[in-house]
């Protein structure tokens, strides 16, 4: 969207000193060139050297910014000499000024990426190595740090992590997708067959964590994920409300279920129980 731009506009973004010394900057025909662009103007103004600095004025929402290659150093969010010089040449030329949209203007860093899902930051990470590979071992050592915490206060907060985790997710299966009884072309399943089927997979996840940090030589974590999930386990034996999933698993979860994780653990050399 185009936008009218005149001298007090560019004055309310300038320091008096600034503003000063780029009317006598204009006055003194230091803008050589000036041209419209996309969200702005850009040109060259010679400094009271000689030398033609790059400047670029742009509208950002409802406010003016600049860039400047001299030497000058105005405060944030204000216009320096060269800048004020540019923008008023432009202003008496009616040269056309677009605005920025609203949600184009310019975020503070971090914003965009601390908005993004897990999913959406992993593409991130892929396309950031892909671009800089040489971070690729920094980003390893990170992942380090994240799969295997060696502090016993961490080792132990994954385990409770994990614990309630397993705990939740198991409590929260829902009895009406327990497919017992009848079915043709499949048979008859028995309903503690039935929520078996919905239980695995919730431990078989938890299995795969122990397995990758396993074959990663990550004993203490693994470890701390295994035995979270026997205490979620446990924490789930005989306190019902007489419609869960967790009513048709049988007595012993924590023996029926833990054992594969339990048989992992034991090959290692870390027999948990």
């Amino acid at each position: 969207m185009a936008v009218a731009m005149d001298e007090e506009t560019v004055y309310a973004f300038a320091d008096d000193t600034e503003a000063t010394e780029g009317r006598i900057l204009l006055a003194d025909g230091a803008v050589i060139e000036v041209g419209s662009e996309p969200r702005g103007i850009g040109g060259l103004v010679r400094d009271g050297s000689g030398a033609a600095c790059g400047v670029w004025v742009q509208v950002v929402g409802r406010e003016l910014t600049a860039e400047c290659d001299g030497a000058c150093a105005p405060r944030s969010g204000r216009l320096c000499r060269h800048a004020v010089a540019l923008a008023l040449h432009a202003a008496e030329r009616r040269l056309p000024w677009h605005a920025t949209p609203a949600d184009d203007a310019r975020r503070a860093p971090g914003e965009a990426l601390n908005a993004l899902t897990a999913v959406e930051k992993a593409a991130v990470l892929d396309r950031l190595l892909d671009a800089r590979p040489e971070l690729r071992v920094e980003a390893d050592r990170l992942a380090v740090r994240v799969l295997d915490p060696r502090a016993r206060a961490e080792l132990a907060a994954l385990q409770e992590r994990t614990a309630a985790e397993v705990e939740h997710a198991l409590r929260a299966l829902d009895a009406d997708q327990l497919s017992a009884g009848h079915r043709p072309g499949f048979g008859y399943t028995d309903v503690h067959e039935a929520a078996s089927r919905l239980i695995e997979p919730v431990i078989e996840q938890y299995e795969a964590d122990v397995r990758r940090r396993l074959e990663l030589g990550m004993l203490d974590a693994a470890e701390a994920v295994a035995l979270g999930v026997l205490d979620g386990l446990d924490a789930c034996g005989g306190d019902y409300d007489g419609d869960e999933v967790l009513c048709y698993a049988g007595e012993d979860l924590t023996e029926t279920y833990g054992y594969t994780i339990r048989e992992l653990m034991y090959t290692a050399g870390r027999a948990v129980e």
